[in-house]
């Protein structure tokens, strides 16, 4: 496994953060306010709550409850909308970001109403609810930057190739069973999806052979969204860390 500390701070805690490029941007959590480094310099600091932070094409946005705000990367705020509650992940999409729902359970009192928007500066979010009900996309999914995106499809346990207006493109069958993946990863030599302990590595493109290694993975792991060097990113309390695999392909692994 190729890893590496993209940054670190001993005196705040890391709430989230997220990477593009060369770029490295953290949300910290200090006394009585959250603030913003980008490369190591403060652009932004405000008050506390915020939960998720996110590079956007032209720049970045933080979720506070239902409340999503975009910055400039000098820290200006831009606009801000209303995404609804619950909100599972964002993910860069356009000149905005993807907004994915979690699973209110039974008694949520919104269930069903947010599935997918699309949040953009100036506008007010798009409902993409009719594409998430196409592919029968309920909750919790997890999308890929992929020529351009993909997804998988928990509900058939299928992986969802995408283009640009996020019609499917392709469909393949998984040949094991995707439903702990934590995050997935895919190149153009293979696919990576990760589970708490153990990692699938899939020739999706040629092959289909499928291995199985043993490993431990965190929650707080996810895939970078953005184009970087690395597949992953680990945000811990004091540091980020980011890594991708650099498998040798075992005959004994294969499925």
């Amino acid at each position: 496994m190729k890893n590496e500390t993209l940054y670190m701070n001993n005196q705040q805690l890391i709430l989230d953060a997220d990477c593009k490029k060369e770029d490295v941007i953290v949300l910290l959590k200090g006394k009585g306010e959250n603030s913003v480094q980008l490369n190591g310099n403060t652009v932004l600091t405000g008050t506390t709550g915020y939960r998720k932070i996110r590079f956007t094409k032209e720049h970045f946005c933080l979720l506070n409850d239902s409340t999503l705000s975009f910055y400039t990367l000098k820290g200006e705020l831009v606009s801000q909308c209303d995404i609804g509650e619950d909100v599972f992940e964002l993910f860069p999409y356009r000149q905005g970001v993807l907004c994915i729902y979690g699973d209110e359970g039974a008694f949520g009192e919104k269930l069903g109403e947010n599935r997918l928007n699309y949040a953009v500066p100036l506008h007010k979010p798009e409902s993409f609810y009719d594409i998430a009900v196409q592919h029968n996309l309920l909750y919790d999914f997890l999308f890929a930057r992929y020529k351009p995106y993909a997804c998988i499809g928990w509900a058939t346990d299928e992986l969802f190739f995408l283009n640009e207006q996020l019609g499917r493109e392709k469909t393949l069958k998984f040949p094991f069973d995707p439903g702990n993946t934590i995050a997935f990863a895919l190149t153009y030599e293979y696919g990576v999806f990760l589970e708490r302990k153990r990692i699938w590595l899939w020739e999706f493109e040629k092959t289909n052979k499928f291995y199985e290694y043993p490993g431990d993975y965190s929650y707080k792991t996810r895939a970078i969204f953005n184009r970087h060097e690395y597949l992953f990113l680990t945000v811990l309390d004091h540091e980020l860390k980011v890594f991708k695999p650099v498998l040798t392909v075992d005959s004994q692994a294969a499925k």
